[in-house]
């Protein structure tokens, strides 16, 4: 790859991103609730923001992680590493990870896609050399002709650096200097829109603690190369390294950039589809109709039509007060209605209040999420709310498989990033894990590992269910002989109660004797308990459980 390579490459990107700014801006205003974004001249009229936007994407994410993330590791081909210590590892990792995941995750629902990036860390242990950064899709370059990630050219990354880092990393001292300027925001206008006058006075004002570089690292998967670039200095790298330091235990490429996708177009794989945008068109709707019925209740409000000179300022101000029952005197022989009367208000109209419901129908049709999984009382029955959760789950289902593939390759990069650091600073290092302390070496994590992301989806309504089934089918489990621990063990995990809970294993009956059978009958109450069951019949057959 040639500088000139990337400066097409950084074209491209750039309008492909440029023709959806816009209409990014549009979905992250209706997220943060702040639709009306520019400030009205009429301050007659009312502007009314629903939080339906925020809900929607909330409402997802409390049902994909609703636990913390884990993976669960198998050894592979070559049953290279320590798969045990390498899954605490990268457990442990996750577990303090969440909060940037969850924050991928909603900038994937809310934009076509989100990517994490691993980043060095200022840290003495090498254990925490590394975190992990949400990024936002328009900071990414990828191959775009690509139909897979694995089968890119390149993909790189397009962040700003100040000055005097900047400096410290690439030299080219004072030429680094005179091209730093301020950070341009995405969503800020264009730059065609802001004078070169200011530019320039911005630059000359500012030390170089507080002027950046827009920096471009990226990875030529084709030749194994990593290289930086600024395009204010197009004609020539920054920096380059002969081979991507980031390695697979079989010694190919791995970029530390792990996409985040919950839905893909068909046709352009490595182009995602925001979430937010089927429902978008009606959020906007649903905004206008609420602006216009809070206008309308506003102009409902009392006034009166006063013949003039007839009150004095003592009576209308009675008349404005508001006090109800209150007495005005009129000293007029006029009919009162000729003197004062209530300005006729129109209803409106009922077709109004119609088409919002029919709105509001069509944007509960784009989520897949039952209103009550979001909290919203329901006039569904238990078998009706059962066949909702089930297609709430499969549709959540998808959208977590998506989630998974993102925390296996998270997990997959992470140990990769991981084993380059430890190859350079230490053989081994001394870690906690589950409580205990252990030696870690590079060879433990640097290993042929088979990655499966534990499952983690599961919305509240379909776990009630669940458990309301198993409840219902203990009596059976009984008949059929399963054993009351197991039964208690199954229970205390469903209702995620304290593990003393469960009571030691109960010795094994003594073996029939001769010409007895090996068969107990069931007791009479538990035909009862399979004709009805109930919570109360169920306790019955567990042991010291008494009611429940």
């Amino acid at each position: 790859m040639k500088p000139d390579d990337l400066k097409q490459i950084m074209e491209m990107h750039e309008n492909h991103w440029d023709d959806q700014r816009r209409e990014l801006l549009r979905y992250k205003a209706v997220y943060e609730t702040n639709f009306w974004d520019e400030e009205s001249d009429d301050k007659t009229q009312m502007r009314i923001q629903t939080n339906d936007g925020y809900g929607y994407v909330e409402g997802y994410q409390a049902s994909l992680f609703a636990k913390n993330p884990s993976i669960i590791l198998k050894p592979g081909v070559k049953s290279k590493g320590d798969h045990k210590k390498a899954q605490q590892v990268i457990n442990h990792f996750l577990s303090q990870s969440r909060r940037e995941i969850e924050a991928a995750s909603r900038m994937a629902l809310i934009y076509p896609n989100s990517f994490i990036k691993m980043v060095p860390a200022e840290s003495d242990n090498v254990y925490d050399k590394v975190i992990p950064c949400a990024v936002p899709p328009w900071e990414i370059i990828v191959d775009r002709d690509a139909v897979r990630w694995d089968l890119q050219r390149y993909v790189g990354h397009v962040y700003w650096m100040n000055v005097p880092k900047a400096k410290e990393r690439f030299g080219q001292g004072k030429r680094l200097s005179e091209i730093g300027g301020d950070i341009e925001d995405y969503f800020d206008a264009d730059d065609a829109s802001k004078d070169e006058y200011s530019r320039e006075e911005s630059k000359q004002s500012k030390s170089d603690m507080f002027k950046y570089v827009k920096i471009v690292e990226i990875y030529d998967l084709l030749e194994d190369k990593l290289y930086w670039w600024t395009p204010s200095i197009s004609n020539k790298w920054l920096d380059k390294s002969d081979f991507i330091p980031f390695r697979t235990h079989d010694d190919r490429p791995c970029p530390p950039i792990v996409p985040f996708y919950y839905n893909n177009i068909p046709d352009r794989p490595l182009d995602g589809y925001s979430s937010l945008k089927r429902i978008y068109d009606q959020l906007f709707e649903m905004n206008i109709i609420r602006s216009f019925q809070a206008n309308a209740v506003r102009k409902a409000s009392r006034q009166w039509l006063v013949k003039k000179g007839e009150l004095s300022s003592e009576e209308m101000a009675k008349v404005t007060s508001g006090v109800d029952g209150l007495f005005i005197e009129v000293d007029s022989e006029e009919p009162l209605d000729s003197i004062i009367r209530p300005v006729p208000q129109q209803q409106t109209p009922i077709e109004v209040a119609k088409y919002y419901q029919d709105v509001a129908m069509d944007k509960d049709k784009g989520s897949v999420i039952a209103p009550f999984t979001r909290g919203e009382v329901t006039k569904a029955t238990a078998t009706e709310i059962a066949a909702l959760a089930a297609y709430t789950s499969s549709e959540i289902g998808r959208m977590a498989r998506e989630r998974d593939a993102c925390i296996e390759h998270l997990g997959k990069v992470y140990l990769s990033v991981l084993s380059l650091y430890m190859s350079e600073e230490a053989k081994t290092i001394i870690v906690v894990l589950d409580g205990r302390t252990t030696v870690l070496s590079r060879g433990d994590v640097d290993g042929d590992f088979q990655v499966y992301a534990a499952d983690q989806a599961a919305t509240p309504v379909s776990e009630a269910v669940h458990k309301q089934q198993f409840l219902a089918n203990v009596p059976m489990l009984v008949q059929l002989g399963v054993s009351h621990d197991e039964i208690l063990k199954e229970l205390v995990r469903l209702l995620k109660l304290p593990e003393s809970f469960a009571i030691e294993k109960q010795p094994q009956p003594e073996a029939p004797l001769p010409g007895q059978s090996s068969q107990k009958k069931p007791p009479p109450e538990a035909n009862e308990a399979i004709r009805n069951p109930t919570v109360a019949n169920v306790s019955n057959f567990l042991p010291n459980m008494g009611e429940m």
